[in-house]
Parts: structure tokens; sequence; C-alpha cells
């Protein structure tokens, strides 16, 4: 259930965490939410500032510890384009990140016909791509 152009509602939300046997909270919901339709690769201290102005009660506890939950069930990924830097995703399908040394941001980006070689007799578990440079405004304002 993957929308990539469409934002999705908290009832579409509601649906996929049935679909994915997720109690419903409304921390849960809400941290889904800014996952799946920001689509800005967070921390989870940016998920936290974000959410804390619509739901002052919220601690960076529950953040963390609701992002752990999403790891275990499947429904997001961890990108770790920097060493020390995890990032959430909640786009599973396989896809690269580019990301900006300027402004810091982290694009998606598409993975069509690419091809490996050398990896005959192997297993792969993994598999990502993680580029580095400048996005286009950052060129344009010469900005590293």
């Amino acid at each position: 259930m993957e929308k990539r152009n469409k934002r999705w509602t908290l009832d579409d939300i509601r649906a996929y965490f049935a679909q994915h046997d997720i109690r419903i909270s409304v921390y849960r919901l809400k941290i889904f939410e800014y996952l799946i339709n920001e689509r800005t690769h967070p921390t989870a201290e940016e998920i936290y500032q974000h959410l804390k102005k619509e739901l002052p009660a919220i601690s960076t506890g529950t953040v963390y510890n609701t992002l752990r939950y999403f790891l275990d069930k499947k429904i997001i990924q961890q990108v770790n384009v920097e060493k020390n830097e995890a990032r959430y995703d909640a786009t599973l399908s396989w896809h690269g990140h580019f990301k900006c040394l300027g402004c810091g941001r982290v694009f998606d980006l598409n993975i069509e016909n690419l091809k490996l070689s050398g990896l005959d007799g192997f297993e792969i578990f993994e598999k990502h791509l993680d580029l580095k440079g400048l996005c286009p405004e950052c060129l344009k304002r010469k900005k590293y």
C-alpha cells in the first residue's frame, strides 16, 4: 500500500496499521503520518521537534520507541547516509538516497537498470545506494 505521490490520510494509516497488526495510538499515527507524507528522511530528533508543536506531551523516548517498533514491524527503514546519523524512511521499495552536503537534505533516488557484476555465488541480504554532493539549489547558491 505504498502511495508515493498521494498524501496518506489518517484513515489510510489506520487501515495500513490493521494490515500489519499494529496497535493504534495518537503518537504512532502522527509519527507515521509525518514519515509517509513529508518524505524528508528525518532523524528522531527532527520528528520530535516537528510533532511537539502539535503534541506537547510527546517525549523523545516515545519517538525513539515508536521508531524501533515500526522498524521491528518492517513498515519503515533506517537510512544511514552518514555514519553517526540515523534517519527514517517509510518508503520500503528499493531506492537510493542523495544527501546534499550544502543544506543537509536527503532526497530519494529512483534506481533503474543498475547492473552489478562479480557477485556470482554470493547471497545479498541488504542493498543500499547512497550518494553525496550538492543539490541544484545549493549549487546555484554555491553553498558548501
